[in-house]
Order: structure tokens, then sequence, then C-alpha cells
């Protein structure tokens, strides 16, 4: 079992920043078909157990945003989204940094735990929304 411990930045209320380390877990303890994401933020212990990484990396960030805290990494940008095809094969931690009108491309995975400070960090609504907008953007080239 192979686990993988990240030190992430976290933004509270949009203004204070700390620190707080992820657990990633490649198979949950309890189920090898598993990922599991654990962190401790504010004294509440989260853990988010999924088929991939970026769905509990998800997860994860639907329970933050209920209280105001946001993520500081790749996974949370803007314009960073994994294909099915990165979903579906290996364990969803990489997704492509897309740019809208253009096709995604190797040179441009990412680790969505990683963070590239460069990148506009949003909610879940936000990133999906520009999501469904590069598909509409790169359809039909």
């Amino acid at each position: 079992m192979e686990i993988e411990k990240k030190t992430v930045k976290f933004l509270l209320n949009r203004e204070r920043t700390i620190y707080k380390e992820l657990i990633l877990y490649e198979e949950a303890p309890d189920d090898e078909d598993m990922v599991l994401v654990e962190t401790n933020v504010m004294g509440k212990e989260m853990k988010f157990k999924s088929e991939n990484f970026f769905s509990a990396l998800l997860a994860l960030r639907r329970q933050l945003e209920k209280e105001n805290i946001q993520i500081v990494c790749n996974g949370s940008a803007k314009c960073v989204y994994p294909s099915r095809m990165q979903l579906s094969m290996g364990s969803g931690r990489k997704a492509y940094k897309l740019s809208m009108g253009q096709q995604a491309k190797i040179s441009n995975v990412v680790d969505i735990f990683d963070c590239d400070e460069r990148f506009e960090f949003v909610d879940i609504d936000k990133q999906s929304k520009y999501y469904a907008e590069w598909l509409n953007s790169v359809m039909g080239q």
C-alpha cells in the first residue's frame, strides 16, 4: 500500500492562509480498489474514498467549500481538469491544463496535488463551467 504525505495550502475565508498535510493512499486500507485522501483542517478530520484521486479531491473540496475554505492545488485550478482516460487508467492523479480553443496536450499534464501559483484557483462550479466551455471550444476541430 503506497502512502504519500503532501503539504498543501488552504485559504480560510479567502484571506487567511494555512498549510496542512494531505495523506494520499494509492489503496485505501479497507478497500484496495479505492484511493483515500485524508486531512485535518480546523480540528476536523476529513477522509474521502473514491475510485480516483480527482473524485476524492472533489469530495474534499465540496466539504471545505461549505465552510468557506479553499484548497489551493492544481486540482482546484479553473483551467485544470482530467480526461476520462486519465480517470479510468491509473489513479486520477494527473490532469490537463486546458486552454480555450486548443486540444489537450501531453506537455500540459499536471499533478492535481502540486501547486502552480500562476493558476486561478476557484470553486467546483467555476471549474466545471470552464471545463464545459473548453469542451465546446474544441468541438469540431
